[in-house]
């Protein structure tokens, strides 16, 4: 379950890249990354989390249109009298349209773990499918302003959303610092450990909040090396460790990522 919030609208970039152009092109990119853990909405789900990923993006009449695959390996810890899940993919396609300044984003994404042919009963971590819709403004000063509202149709039942701040800092032409925070809230699918341990309800509204920081490095045309901080702190009702049964934790994220763009 890839942290789409921190990427919803890059697509949309992509697909500007190209707008304007008689013949629309495709223009595409693919990347790998390392991170220290999985962590997904305030959640720990495991360790040693590793990604690829391809994206693809066109444009046509002043809509951006886009699709991608994402696929995660990571470690997890055995949580008993339950299967884990290892590894993840995940498809997902967008419709993108700016109008007055905002960019605007509709898409659909599709949630596939292959090692697990059946849900955890009560976490929801079985295949699922989510819509979303994006709103986000982008002002002359390099601070942004984006609310994603995700609604889980299928596994989960539910409805999630991340509204978020940013500043992106030019420090050359190949250089920046990208800041960014915000906040979670959800009803439906917003787990909550209750009673004993393995049992689980939902925690609904706040969900917690998160700071982030990015340095992206294009030291080659069309290649960039992006290493990040995040750190994440889970309201006191929310189980945001799914193998400990731990609510309201704090993580600190960290990890890399490469991207070749085509």
């Amino acid at each position: 379950m890839r942290n789409y919030s921190k990427t919803v609208g890059a697509l949309a970039a992509a697909s500007a890249l190209v707008a304007g152009n008689a013949m629309a092109e495709i223009e595409g990119e693919v990347a790998v990354g390392y991170h220290n853990m999985y962590e997904f909405r305030f959640v720990d789900l495991g360790s040693d989390l590793v990604t690829a990923q391809v994206d693809l993006a066109t444009e046509a009449n002043g809509f951006g249109f886009s699709v991608g695959a994402w696929y995660a390996a990571w470690d997890t810890p055995g949580f008993p009298g339950a299967a884990v899940n290892s590894t993840e993919l995940d498809l997902y396609g967008a419709v993108s349209y700016e109008i007055a300044g905002f960019a605007l984003e509709l898409g659909y994404i599709y949630y596939y773990f292959p090692d697990t042919s059946t849900a955890i009963t009560g976490l929801g971590t079985g295949n699922t499918q989510e819509v979303y819709f994006s709103a986000g403004y982008d002002f002359d000063f390099g601070l942004g302003l984006a609310s994603t509202f995700y609604y889980d149709f299928d596994e989960n039942n539910g409805w999630y959303n991340d509204t978020s701040i940013s500043y992106s800092w030019g420090i050359n032409e190949c250089l920046s610092l990208d800041l960014a925070a915000g906040v979670g809230f959800a009803d439906g699918h917003g787990l909550q450990a209750s009673g004993r341990p393995g049992s689980v309800g939902t925690a609904d509204g706040f969900q917690g909040w998160y700071v982030s920081a990015a340095l992206p490095w294009e030291f080659r045309d069309g290649v960039t090396l992006t290493p990040y901080i995040k750190y994440t702190d889970g309201d006191s009702d929310l189980l945001t460790n799914v193998t400990n049964v731990t609510t309201g934790e704090e993580h600190v994220v960290a990890g890399v990522s490469l991207a070749v763009g085509f």
